[in-house]
């Protein structure tokens, strides 16, 4: 979908000049109010010396500041479309030296998950083995604050943009994603999955199949998985009628997978989930038998050199020296212990 760019808005306390209406803006108004809204913001000192050091860059770069602003002042729709166009000003900010809050990491969220382009009707949610009480600090804890109220599809696509690799706008996964499946005559949403995004980003993704009338033994499924497991893995789950993606982690000497879910079509009940892989999995496959359709498991570290198409990853960041990057390793209070 082609997004076009806002022309009119009022930023929410802040007293608009006529002359900023349509085409005819009044560039140093602008700037001013642009300094009004940096003031209180770890960003003012950069703004300043954009300011002082190149002026028509300054113009330029307070009308995205302000564009910006009409969505968080609630003057500018919050569809799927304007998230995306938020977010892509947010990009544009960031090239420029601002860094501003990205759609997903606010606090109290603008926009709600439904605003998204993805097939969160599919993340039907089921009985878990939810690891219950999170110890203080914890990161199960840290993950819930940060990342509320968003699907499983949401929660991964945030943790892959705060690990430096674009989910959101024109260069970003997702609009890769919905270029190769109209190029293909599907559905746009087709590939805005977790075996989508591990196709992407892992140079060694494994799918393990089983047919609607599977009679298979978990234990042998289960095997099959194994020596894929590490951390930072995406394991995705899909079949006819429900899918789900999340990361698999080692927590206090055991695989856990951490996904996010709730009641479908109530963004609000969504919430970060700890899960003992193992019984999770099994959950899925006897889900899948339950309801005498086929099941897709999928599993894939992520390759930095894949991820690079996507890079966003500020200079020095150590993460991209490792052969396989993992999305966790921020919010641990302890590094995870090396499976066994």
């Amino acid at each position: 979908m082609r997004v076009k760019p806002i022309k009119s808005f009022e930023p929410s306390g802040i007293s608009m000049h006529s002359n900023l209406k349509g085409a005819n803006f009044d560039r140093q108004l602008m700037v001013t109010q642009a300094d009004t809204l940096l003031k209180t913001t770890r960003q003012y000192a950069k703004w300043q010396a954009i300011r002082q050091h190149d002026p028509t860059k300054a113009k330029q770069v307070a009308q995205i500041i302000l564009e910006r602003h009409a969505f968080v002042a609630g003057k500018c729709p919050r569809d799927a479309a304007g998230r995306r166009h938020f977010d892509h000003l947010t990009q544009k900010l960031q090239a420029a030296g601002i860094f501003l809050y990205k759609s997903h990491q606010f606090k109290q969220p603008i926009f709600s998950s439904s605003s998204t382009e993805n097939i969160s009707d599919t993340n039907t949610p089921i009985r878990s083995s939810e690891i219950t009480k999170p110890a203080k600090n914890s990161i199960l804890q840290n993950l819930r604050y940060r990342y509320k109220n968003r699907d499983c599809l949401e929660f991964l696509a945030s943790l892959l943009e705060d690990n430096g690799i674009a989910y959101y706008g024109k260069n970003g996964l997702a609009n890769q994603l919905i270029a190769q499946a109209r190029t293909q005559g599907k559905n746009l949403n087709a590939y805005l999955t977790g075996e989508g995004l591990t196709r992407e980003l892992s140079d060694q993704p494994i799918t393990i199949s089983l047919q609607k009338d599977h009679k298979g033994n978990f234990e042998q499924v289960w095997r099959k998985i194994q020596p894929h497991i590490q951390a930072g893995s995406i394991l995705s789950f899909s079949s006819k009628s429900f899918g789900h993606t999340g990361l698999v982690d080692r927590v206090d000497n055991r695989w856990v997978y951490f996904n996010a879910s709730g009641a479908v079509g109530k963004p609000e009940t969504y919430r970060v989930k700890a899960e003992d892989l193992k019984p999770e999995v099994k959950s899925w496959f006897d889900r899948a038998r339950k309801q005498a359709t086929f099941l897709n498991i999928t599993i894939g570290a992520i390759n930095p050199s894949m991820a690079a198409r996507f890079h966003n990853i500020p200079a020095g960041n150590p993460q991209m020296l490792d052969n396989h990057i993992d999305l966790l390793a921020s919010h641990r209070v302890t590094p995870s212990n090396t499976a066994t």
